[in-house]
């Protein structure tokens, strides 16, 4: 595609001044909990509990849409909020992770409440505790209602019957009971969650909620008695038409305060504010006639999505790039808009996505190929560059697709957004286009995806393949190969295969063949868990709005959750990978090549921490093959690892139907910090509790051969069919692309690494003096954002533990 429109101008590094201002506003505004959803559901709830799945859920988020206090700041454009709170996240009461953990929280004073939510998930040293009439609501009026309702009691329930659930025991019984579900085997992941999708922007965008309902009606009115699934699917299209039309009257609540601010306002406002009325009243009930109002769209959909799912959903934006450019170049030629005018309407749209508390609406897509094979990047795909580099990533990730018929002019402005900011992440669309291929998509379809959640892949409102919740701990995983299926936390406690006493291992294939094994376990357990977990969703808790806008629900008549969408895939989660390969890599090296000790010395030493032997495990962390490093002998055991991890995914099939189980080394929410404090001594040197390596990177502070060689070898480990993505984390001095060379040697560094089978790359351009000093002086540097694993966040909202995983990354000073 020829940019014509869009002349490259010096990145200026700071927003107008209008958005600067709404920027400062939700930056300086404290972390707080907004109970209005958990009012209306539960208010519905309990005067719907027979009613069928989808309309309870329907009327529920048309209670909310109705009751949600609205408010217009003054120096908005686009309108609509998720919560009457500047900085809050509606929560998901039905869903029940909110019960336990309120739960455990409420009969605490305010001051420990504070104490208690500080660094929980992202940290909130900023969070605004409950009032005590908060409390009491909680407390006597939402919680009790809630117990023995929720998706996490009905996934218990299920898990209890098929003897996948055991109650923990001990001192630490009420927080694993409460966090981990009542799985304490602290080797798996499922989170109460369908999370991590892209909804389907382009239908709204295309027939609008008033389109999407006619559409409803004349599918139900299609449908006959002796249809299969006839009740199912009559009270999805019954549904669909309840939250389209509640949409509709969200939207129309802000047109009416427009109109009633106008009254008041100076003569700009007052402008502003009718467009604003306009604007409200036509979309997205409609199909937007320009810019703006598609712009306009596309947020208010972002929001009542999330009001509808909650703040454990992980939605992202798709290619908004490709979304908005038709109503730009139209809007460009009538004379109707100026680039100025685009670029502070994007700005202000990447201020409000970032307004999330834990997680949400935090990636978009842009660049990369068209459906029909040619290079899609435009001139709205520079604009989100520019408009990135100047209000930072803040929350938001920002996902740069790549082929090899990309501009290099894209390539090279996207490498100089690092003199700005983190939080971006560059992806290889050959590779990936070619991959999702071979997951079963079309060549258009897989020429289209769009990245969700933090790195992963996935179709562009066709597609509910979600790609978060489903996962293993594989360093805990390969731990338990060791101690004949038993983990650290848990003492003699055998909760893996049985498989035998290291010390009885003979050779290093003994040693590999004892990890496929309790990998297969694992893997193994998470589907079973995984597939209970997505029933308890298509019986109770559907999610008719999400579904309304996904090709293939309505021409089904099913909900997404019921494999109503056009694909349907799911996901198994790794990470560690570094730290797997490096401890294989020890004890080929340490065991049977140099003859240091014997495996069963190897593992006791591990059972000891290393305590009194510090020389081997100096040796261990020195002298043995470390990932990351252009190191065959560990390069192959990374890549042998993950195929293996794989190929066991793939062979699992999804929700009853045709779709797999896809792999991705990713490292979410930190937990590569997590895995660490739950984990013993690793053959590697790693001591017990230090962090474990972040998604498919290498361990911290061993890729001591410079930049390339770190590449070279994620080549190699990233080369098996791994479509659920993984994310390849890289610091830099910011020193080394200050000059115009400096960034053109980036850009073919990035050529380079792609051309080699590379898949993804995503760079912290920070020196660790700048981390450390904003470790001291948080207040001095509030817009400071950095890529954590695979998702972005600002430094200073991190706990002190990511900090300094961050901090203790190698810092690569030099190409």
């Amino acid at each position: 595609m020829v940019v014509q429109n869009y002349k490259m101008v010096p990145l200026q590094g700071t927003p107008s001044e209008r958005v600067r201002r709404i920027r400062d506003k939700m930056l300086d505004s404290p972390f707080e909990c907004d109970l209005e959803r958990a009012r209306c559901y539960t208010r519905i709830w309990k005067s719907m509990e027979d009613s069928p799945p989808c309309m309870r859920k329907a009327k529920a988020l048309e209670e909310f849409l109705r009751k949600i206090p609205i408010r217009i700041d003054e120096d908005e454009v686009l309108v609509g909020v998720k919560s009457s709170k500047i900085r809050a996240d509606p929560f998901e009461i039905e869903l029940g992770r909110h019960v336990s953990v309120w739960d455990l929280l409420l009969d605490d004073t305010i001051e420990e409440q504070a104490k208690k939510l500080i660094r929980r998930g992202t940290a909130m040293q900023r969070f605004t505790p409950l009032t005590e009439q908060e409390i009491h609501e909680l407390k006597n009026e939402i919680i009790p209602f809630w117990k023995g309702k929720t998706l996490k009691d009905r996934k218990i329930e299920l898990l209890k019957e098929a003897g996948l659930y055991k109650d923990y025991r001990g001192p630490m019984a009420r927080i694993f009971n409460t966090f981990l579900t009542g799985i304490p085997d602290t080797y798996t992941l499922l989170f109460d969650g369908q999370g991590h999708t892209i909804p389907g922007f382009r239908r709204v965008l295309k027939m609008g909620f008033k389109g999407i309902e006619e559409k409803a009606r004349i599918e139900l009115e299609k449908l006959k008695e002796d249809d299969k699934d006839y009740e199912q699917r009559k009270d999805f299209y019954e549904s669909v038409q309840v939250v389209a039309r509640a949409v509709c009257n969200y939207s129309n609540r802000y047109a009416d305060l427009a109109m009633k601010m106008a009254e008041k306002a100076n003569k700009e406002r007052r402008a502003e504010l009718l467009e604003i009325v306009e604007r409200t009243r036509q979309v997205p009930a409609y199909p937007p006639r320009n810019f703006m109002e598609a712009l306009q769209s596309i947020w208010m959909t972002n929001v009542v999505m999330e009001m509808s799912y909650g703040d454990g959903n992980v939605f992202s934006q798709g290619r908004v790039d490709q979304y908005l450019y038709p109503y730009y170049i139209s809007d460009i030629a009538e004379g109707q808009i100026t680039n100025e005018k685009c670029l502070e309407a994007i700005e202000e749209y990447l201020v409000k996505l970032a307004s999330v508390v834990i997680a949400g609406q935090n990636n978009i897509t842009i660049g990369g190929l068209g459906h029909d094979g040619q290079d899609a990047t435009n001139e709205i795909s520079y604009l989100f560059l520019e408009a990135t580099a100047n209000v930072k990533s803040l929350l938001n990730s920002l996902s740069i697709r790549i082929s090899s018929k990309t501009p290099r002019d894209f390539l090279l402005r996207a490498c100089e957004i690092h003199r700005y900011t983190g939080g971006i992440g560059i992806h290889n669309d050959d590779m990936i286009v070619e991959q999702f291929i071979e997951d079963g998509y079309s060549l258009e379809d897989a020429r289209d995806y769009s990245i969700v959640g933090c790195v992963e892949p996935t179709g562009t409102g066709n597609d509910f393949s979600y790609t978060g919740g489903n996962g293993i701990w594989m360093a805990i995983v390969f731990s338990m190969a060791l101690n004949e299926g038993r983990v650290h936390l848990l003492g003699k406690r055998q909760v893996g295969a049985k498989t035998p006493d290291p010390s009885v291992f003979k050779t290093f294939e003994d040693v590999k063949k004892a990890f496929v094994e309790q990998l297969s376990f694992a893997v193994e357990r998470v589907v079973k868990m995984a597939e209970l977990k997505d029933k308890a969703f298509a019986e109770s808790f559907p999610s008719p709005l999400l579904s309304s806008t996904i090709e293939g629900c309505l021409e089904s008549g099913q909900d997404i959750t019921r494999n109503g969408a056009r694909y349907n895939n799911s996901c198994m989660n790794g990470q560690a990978l570094g730290t797997v390969a490096n401890s294989l890599a020890a004890i080929e090296w340490a065991v049977f090549e140099e003859k240091l000790l014997t495996m069963g010395e190897l593992v006791k030493h591990l059972r000891n921490n290393f305590k009194g032997a510090r020389a081997l495990r100096e040796q261990l962390l020195n002298k043995a093959p470390k990932y990351g490093n252009g190191d065959e002998r560990v390069d192959n055991l990374a890549k042998w690892v993950a195929e293996i991890f794989t190929e066991i995914t793939r062979k699992y099939h999804v929700r009853g139907g045709k779709g797999i189980y896809r792999s991705s080394f990713v490292s979410a929410a930190g937990s590569q910090v997590i895995e660490g404090r739950n984990l013993g001594a690793t053959p590697d040197g790693r001591k017990a509790g230090e962090p474990v390596s972040n998604g498919l990177s290498p361990v911290n502070g061993t890729d001591r051969s410079g930049l390339t060689m770190a590449l070279l070898s994620a080549t190699k480990a990233g080369q098996p069919l791994i479509t659920d993505g993984l994310a390849m984390n890289v610091r830099i001095s910011p020193s080394i692309i200050e000059t115009d060379e400096g960034v053109d040697r980036l850009a073919s560094i990035i050529e380079a690494y792609f051309e080699l089978g590379g898949k993804e790359i995503q760079i912290n351009p920070i020196d660790s003096d700048t981390l450390r000093d904003a470790q001291a002086h948080p207040e001095n540097y509030k817009d400071l954002s950095v890529k954590v694993s695979g998702y972005s966040a600002r430094f200073i909202d991190l706990s002190r533990s990511l900090q300094d995983d961050i901090i203790n990354r190698t810092e690569f000073d030099k190409f």
